[in-house]
């Protein structure tokens, strides 16, 4: 284990959630959409937490109110919260919504929708992952329909002009539960699910300043994981880096890319009506050396999967709820500092 630590606190607030979003704005943490039982999307509203009090408040917004989702995104841009994707409805399927982005202003506790002038746009999709960069919303992969399966397209959506445009396809298998983030001027790519296996064993990397550019990797350990015909299993940690995981958090600290917890081997069924097993470790990865460094935690998270993640000002990471492997829904928030 590495001398290297991350420490963990406790927010004094509890709301069980799965396959919801967390996004952070001057210290309060507003989590959206996901789910308490399995396949049922809860109610519309947006529930704040003051991080440093854990004040709980619920927001009852006004204007365009979304429909209530499971496993879409949300990214904070300007002091808004923009969300894109998801699936609901009576048939629980990934919500064709044309490209539209949903806007949340917390200033006026009230929803507007961006619909796109842009004749292409990312299909209809749930469990992909999202980060931004300036006033760029950045969408990769997911879940679409029946037609379309799993995806590993890549989408920037300028919430100036309401605009989308296509990025290069990333490598490897069409996954969902991935998780990207943006590092010096990089698009960082880790994990996710192939419909068979957890994925794992590369970082793989687009650099977004340039026009043109293709993605890259690293590679460091196994590339598939369990798979969920083979019972249950324990999951052993490697030395080389995390192993293949998905639905975990991936965030960048300071110089440094943090992988946080996720999912080491599916649900009998491959999805969240039935618990995996879940890891609960927390990993560095240093682009400049291409380092894998496991932290020594100082706190008692439980392992997870399915959880909200943000990072606060670059400085801090919150994390909040996800599925055990009892397939419960935590209720648990923890801001994680190194």
């Amino acid at each position: 284990m590495s001398s290297l630590a991350i420490d963990l606190t406790k927010i004094a607030a509890s709301l069980p959630r799965s396959s919801h979003s967390v996004s952070v704005i001057a210290g309060t943490a507003y989590i959206y959409g996901g789910e308490i039982n399995p396949r049922e999307p809860v109610d519309g509203d947006v529930h704040a937490v003051e991080l440093a009090s854990g004040a709980y408040r619920r927001i009852s917004a006004s204007g365009q109110t979304p429909e209530p989702r499971v496993g879409h995104v949300a990214r904070v841009i300007d002091g808004k919260i923009y969300v894109f994707g998801g699936r609901g409805g009576p048939a629980m399927t990934p919500l064709d919504e044309a490209g539209a982005v949903h806007v949340f202003d917390p200033s006026a506790s009230s929803w507007t929708t961006l619909s796109t002038s842009s004749t292409s746009y990312p299909c209809a999709r749930s469990y992909h992952c999202a980060t931004n960069s300036g006033q760029q919303l950045i969408v990769h992969a997911g879940c679409g329909d029946a037609s379309t399966g799993r995806l590993r397209d890549t989408w920037t959506f300028d919430v100036s002009t309401s605009e989308w445009t296509q990025l290069p396809d990333a490598p490897g298998d069409p996954r969902g539960g991935t998780s990207i983030t943006v590092l010096d001027g990089r698009l960082w790519r880790f994990g996710g699910f192939n419909g068979k296996t957890e994925v794992g064993g590369t970082i793989d990397y687009l650099d977004i300043t340039t026009p043109q550019s293709s993605w890259n990797s690293c590679s460091f350990g196994e590339t598939a994981g369990h798979g969920r015909d083979g019972g249950a299993a324990a999951l052993a940690p490697s030395s080389t880096g995390p192993e293949p995981r998905s639905v975990a958090g991936l965030h960048a600290l300071g110089s440094q890319l943090i992988v946080i917890g996720g999912e080491g081997q599916p649900s009998i069924t491959g999805g969240h009506d039935a618990a995996g097993n879940f890891w609960d470790d927390i990993w560095s990865f240093n682009p400049t050396k291409e380092e894998w460094t496991q932290l020594a935690v100082n706190g008692d998270m439980e392992a997870r999967g399915w959880f909200g993640s943000d990072s606060v000002d670059g400085e801090s990471i919150v994390v909040w709820g996800g599925i055990n492997s009892k397939n419960e829904r935590l209720t648990d928030g923890w801001i994680l500092t190194l």
